[in-house]
């Protein structure tokens, strides 16, 4: 109900724009193909995938500038996964503008952060998971926006009344999880679920050359917990009108300490249940449930250019089920202008990654380090390379990304991207993200033309 209220309006302010002022509309149409060289873990899953997108961007101003209404709305369609085929409002907002302060109201996308491999600072918009798996595809979050902007720096105040739930692929999408996600069953510690109020706050300022930024917030976790659960009508005991996720209870407290993988939950359900329920029983009745964790968080990122060196750290700490923990980015990118006497910057990077936060979230490891290179070749047709690798200080897992883009002509972007994993641990547990992605290596093709 919130949301249709802020959608229409939004629309009528739309309406208003328009008598106001002229705009302008920006459409971006979008090929997209994929290719899955190796054979993902769970059965008959496909091995490539097509897909069209369509954006639409627009904006009105008036007043000399002084308000302005924007918006993006965004849909794809997808030749197999029904989950990626879904359309989003990623912006519509209305912005006042005055002297020393700025109200935005409606649906935004506020981007937080300064490191290159994660983006730990970064809480405001859920991610939108059917898109891409790299967390930088967002949703838009419905929002009121107040921020001050003073000689000692900018503050801004969030308030967000509904949460918007992570996307996940389908039964026939890619990456493949070991158990179907049901979204639509998602759950929360807060009672007032995706109605509960989340608040943020962040001050923002440049001290020479330092660019800092000082965050905090509390509200619903954006990365869920996927909890394993006896799906409603599977005939298990107290599914008989929800999905029942006390599967320890079930299992009369013989579940496996820690971190227990399907397979022990399986097999020991399958012995609860008695001689007539198998193993293939619970793997069917199994399904894995977001569930969303209230938490509080405050954050640090900070950049500081010397020379060609960008210094760069993004901090947090979080409780979260009770317990705080710290998490930390920090690195640099120096960047070598002119390579060799061309005119191809190239940009060396590297990062360490650390998380002490719970291994049932989205994050590949929990010490890593990331190195990689940019490259702006400078050319009319903005042709760029990124390749970069982060290897588990850990585990002897690497993850590699290779990222390419050229314009042809004025309204014509091709873009290429390679994402492997190799040497996954046979220890990994099975619902981990690293034993997730382990056999969903991509290569993707994208086509962009603008309008």
């Amino acid at each position: 109900m919130r949301y249709a209220w802020m959608v229409a309006s939004s629309l009528a302010l739309l309406a208003g724009a328009a008598q106001a002022a002229d705009g302008d509309i920006y459409t971006t149409l979008e090929l997209e193909h994929r290719e899955f060289p190796q054979q993902s873990k769970v059965p008959d899953q496909p091995d490539r995938q097509s897909s069209a997108a369509l954006e639409i961007e627009f904006f009105r101003e008036w007043n000399r500038g002084d308000q302005l209404f924007s918006g993006v709305i965004f849909g794809r369609v997808d030749s197999d996964d029904d989950e990626r085929t879904h359309w989003d409002i990623r912006e519509l907002s209305f912005v006042h503008a005055a002297r020393d302060y700025e109200v935005r109201l409606g649906i935004r996308k506020v981007f937080w952060g300064v490191t290159e491999s994660r983006h730990l600072v970064d809480i405001i918009n859920q991610t939108d998971f059917v898109e891409d798996i790299d967390n930088e595809d967002k949703l838009g979050q419905p929002m009121v926006n107040l921020a001050w902007i003073s000689p000692f720096g900018t503050w801004d105040v969030f308030w967000m009344p509904l949460f918007r739930e992570r996307t996940f692929p389908g039964e026939d999408g890619r990456p493949a999880f070991p158990l179907p996600i049901e979204q639509d069953a998602a759950r929360y510690q807060s009672h007032r679920g995706d109605n509960h109020d989340d608040f943020a706050l962040r001050w923002r300022h440049t001290l020479g050359a330092v660019d800092i930024g000082l965050s905090a917030f509390k509200g619903t976790a954006r990365d869920p917990r996927l909890v394993p659960c006896l799906r409603e009508g599977s005939g298990f005991p107290n599914t008989e009108n929800q999905a029942n996720c006390d599967l320890e209870s079930l299992m009369a407290g013989a579940m496996p300490t820690g971190n227990p993988s399907f397979d022990d939950i399986i097999v020991g359900l399958a012995q609860a249940g008695g001689n007539n329920t198998t193993e293939e029983d619970v793997r069917n009745a199994l399904l894995l449930i977001p569930h969303y964790d209230q938490i509080e968080q405050y954050a640090l990122d900070a950049q500081w250019i010397i020379g060609a060196t960008a210094l760069k750290l993004e901090a947090t700490r979080r409780e979260q089920r009770g317990e705080w923990t710290n998490a930390l980015v920090t690195g640099f990118e120096y960047t070598l202008y002119g390579l060799f006497g061309s005119a191809i910057d190239m940009g060396l990077l590297s990062e360490y990654l650390y998380d002490e936060r719970d291994p049932e979230t989205q994050d590949l490891f929990d010490r890593e380090i990331f190195a990689g290179t940019r490259l702006g070749f400078n050319d009319v047709a903005g042709t760029a390379v990124l390749a970069g690798a982060v290897r588990s200080l850990d585990e002897t897992t690497v993850a590699y990304l290779l990222e390419a883009e050229r314009r042809f002509g004025s309204s014509l972007k091709v873009s290429a991207q390679v994402r492997a994993l190799s040497n996954v641990p046979d220890s990994a547990p099975e619902q981990s993200f690293s034993s997730v992605l382990e056999q969903e290596d991509t290569f993707s093709l994208i086509m962009e033309a603008y309008f």
